[in-house]
């Protein structure tokens, strides 16, 4: 080797920064021959560096790069290693992938010393590249995949050389797949997009009949579209994402003591076959920023954000906007011309191949629990996809959740009755001082991928995918990819423990037993023991730790219940079937689960559960009840309940409560609005939850109710609309049941306060 490369090697060994994607494992195998997607010397050396640091056996002729200059060489060689592996069939002979990238963010339209900056598309010459791993050197991804097996690809009457094609071909697709799902599309200029939207006929015919419906000039009403589009469309610099990341990177590290992760290796390799639409559940104005964040760490397309235009604020707007946000008006149902407008871009961006990203829900969930799924952009998708189906897609369900909330004083203050202050500059500015404040850990699991194949008609896609449908879900694949925070479970335990506190012990042993029941679930939990998540939340301030006692404050607890919502949905089920058993345990069994599968549709409504097909909620009863039999969960009446059980139940309640006070209001009701019928309900469930010991703003939030409406007129409980709703059969023995299930005291306390409204019935 000679000076030269030994200096070149050590100066990349010292500058470069580099993160692996991908399997993320070299193979130490020793017929391994390691296929790198440039033939540069640069490349090469950062390889062997990573595979000194690994102690591997390696030989300088196991690497080889594809040289579209010179590509007889490789074929050459490549044959060879298929007559290797033809004529010794006990040998593994394996072509493994690897690329190096400096900077992976898109390049765009700039200055020939700006792109040098970012990775492209175009081909570049070794000086070239090695200023870009000069300049990127903490910025450099490494992606190392799955090896190419030679004896997969062998097969009787090919020859070596055909093999040796189809091998390099396979490399050569697997490594533009990968860039396009790392860099995406390079970038044209924002002006050329706009013009293509502008030019296209459905918005020209658009303008013509809405200026002559108006009575407006043409060319004045195309002005005002152009300014609504300028005011859409992303602006992606790869400089501004690259500063952006340096600055989130530094924010999170002060924020977060761990960021937990899980499902991203199957994102990672769907993203080389499939254009990725990610749809994160919104807790918090952190969720974008983590979510972008984390997919570029991982050497992942940055997703170009769909965002309220409540956030296009001055300074702050144009940042975000160079960091990939598309900005939306909240609402545009009365202005069709905007939806139109909208909807090209957003088909646009898809179909050169951009990933999207959405918050489904709309807007942050200011309770915990998720929201009902929003079509209107769903269906944009679904539209552009079908014009234009040339590659499938994907929608990626994401689940975010905290140990503490950033926002979490400012929506308590909101559902105790405060306006929603807008976001602005000061507001942004004030925000600052977050960064001297500690907010535990956060979770982020990547559910089960919807996927739209090439293969499928548009019939099936309208039938099968439908906005409605799909929404919902993925909606229920976000609890599915759940991953409990350590909050979600302490908050669980503490308010559904009697006055809200335990002694300590008993709250670390509870913490046990319920990290028990999820993980047989196979519900992934957050890192560290029971103690250490104890001590943390007091040193945050979320709960008071006594000498022997762990209690929390009525503030600490109206706080609590966001975090204990976030988990509702993976122990109501456990819950329900406690408080069945145990109150109406002279019923019989067939009973109780015949009366658990009515309730069912309007529980899962409201919590997003999973879609019973086959009868799946009988089977998931069952199941259920067995691990709570084989557990000594389940107690008749006059039998001492578990420690755990009794949580379950006191959590179960609430949920339980509240369904049957709609029921209960609308029989006394008997004709009403849905806004009526919603605050009647919301307080005499506020009036209600002091039996529990703490006030529940979460009430306040109406998005809470409207799952049960839509069950209630689905069923056939409810008719007409949200301006007239009828009762459409007597509800006494739903009734009747609920007073059994629910304590006298309650029941009670409901029937005096209706009275006192002047509406009990």
């Amino acid at each position: 080797m000679s000076i030269t490369t030994s200096l070149y090697r050590l100066l990349l060994k010292h500058l470069i920064r580099k993160r692996v994607a991908g399997s993320g494992q070299l193979s130490h195998q020793p017929d391994t021959v390691y296929v790198l997607e440039k033939p540069f010397t640069a490349d090469r050396l950062i390889l062997e560096n990573l595979l000194t640091t690994e102690h591997s056996h390696w030989q300088p002729e196991q690497i080889t790069a594809i040289d579209n200059q010179h590509p007889d060489t490789l074929r050459h060689q490549v044959e060879s290693l298929v007559a290797l592996q033809r004529n010794e069939p006990d040998r593994t002979v394996r072509l493994q992938p690897v690329m190096v990238l400096a900077g992976h963010l898109p390049n765009s339209a700039q200055p020939l010393f700006l792109s040098a900056l970012s990775e492209s598309w175009a081909n570049s010459g070794s000086l070239v590249r090695f200023t870009k791993l000069l300049l990127n050197c903490r910025s450099t991804l490494v992606r190392i995949d799955e090896p190419l097996r030679l004896s997969d690809l062998i097969q009787p009457g090919l020859s070596d050389s055909e093999i040796a094609r189809r091998a390099l071909w396979v490399l050569r697709t697997h490594f533009q797949r990968c860039r396009q799902a790392i860099l995406g599309p390079d970038l044209s200029h924002r002006r050329t997009l706009m013009q293509q939207v502008l030019a296209s006929p459905e918005v020209g015919q658009a303008i013509t009949q809405t200026a002559l419906k108006k009575g407006v000039s043409p060319l004045k009403l195309e002005q005002q579209v152009a300014d609504a589009l300028d005011s859409i469309v992303a602006d992606f610099n790869p400089g501004t994402a690259r500063v952006l990341n340096r600055l989130i990177q530094f924010m999170l590290n002060r924020l977060f003591s761990r960021i937990n992760l899980q499902g991203l290796d199957q994102i990672q390799q769907l993203a080389l076959t499939h254009n990725l639409v990610y749809l994160p559940c919104h807790r918090s104005h952190l969720d974008y920023i983590l979510l972008s964040w984390l997919l570029y760490r991982h050497g992942l397309m940055v997703p170009h954000v769909v965002a309220g235009d409540n956030l296009n604020i001055p300074v702050v707007g144009a940042i975000l906007r160079r960091g990939g946000a598309i900005f939306m008006r909240r609402s545009f149902r009365d202005d069709p011309l905007y939806a139109l407008v909208f909807r090209q871009y957003l088909t646009l961006m898809l179909h050169r191949g951009h990933s999207i990203e959405y918050f489904i829900e709309g807007g942050r969930s200011r309770s915990g629990r998720l929201l009902s799924a929003k079509t209107g952009l769903l269906k944009m998708t679904l539209d552009a996809w079908q014009q234009s189906p040339s590659r499938p897609m994907a929608f990626i369900p994401v689940s975010i959740s905290y140990d503490r909330m950033v926002e979490g004083r400012s929506y308590q203050r909101e559902l105790s009755g405060g306006s929603k202050v807008r976001e602005n500059l000061l507001g942004t500015l004030k925000s600052l001082r977050i960064l001297f404040q500690r907010y535990g850990e956060v979770s982020i699991g990547f559910g089960q991928p919807v996927r739209l194949e090439q293969e499928a008609s548009a019939a099936q896609i309208a039938g099968e995918h439908s906005a409605s449908l799909l929404g919902q879900q993925v909606m229920e694949r976000i609890n599915q990819a759940f991953m409990p925070s350590a909050m979600s479970l302490i908050a669980s335990l503490l308010l559904s423990a009697p006055q809200q506190q335990l002694r300590e012990i008993e709250l670390l042993e509870r913490l046990e037993a319920l990290k028990h029941w999820l993980s047989d679930e196979g519900i992934p939990l957050p890192p560290g023991n029971a103690q250490d998540w104890v001590i943390a939340a007091a040193e945050r301030q979320q709960i008071s730790r006594g000498q022997n006692a762990v209690a929390v404050s009525a503030e600490q607890a109206a706080e609590l219940t966001f975090y204990r919502n976030m988990l509702m949905h993976q122990l109501i089920l456990p819950g329900l079937v406690l408080l069945f058993y145990r109150r109406l345990a002279s019923s019989g069994v067939s009973t109780q689960t015949r009366l658990l599968r009515a309730l069912y549709p309007y529980i899962r409504a409201e919590l997003s559960l999973t879609s019973p097909e086959q009868d799946q909620d009988l089977h998931q009863i069952r199941h259920i009840r067995e691990r709570l039999s084989k557990q000594q969960l389940l107690a008749t009446e006059g039998q001492p309940l578990q420690p755990l059980a009794e949580h379950l139940i006191r959590l179960a309640e609430p949920v339980l409560l509240r369904q049957y006070l709609l029921v209960r209001v609308m029989t006394a009701l008997q004709q009403t609005t849905e806004l009526e019928l919603f605050d009647t309900t919301r307080a005499l469930a506020l009036h209600l939850h002091e039996e529990y010991g703490y006030a529940a703003p979460e009430y306040a939030d109406r998005r809470v109710f409207e799952g049960m409406t839509e069950q209630l007129l689905l069923q056939g409980v409810l008719s007409g609309n949200p301006q007239r709703l009828l009762l459409a059969r007597p509800l006494d023995q739903v009734l009747r049941v609920g007073e059994k299930l629910l304590p006298t005291s309650l029941i009670q306390r409901a029937e005096g306060w209706l009275k006192q409204q002047g509406i009990s019935a």
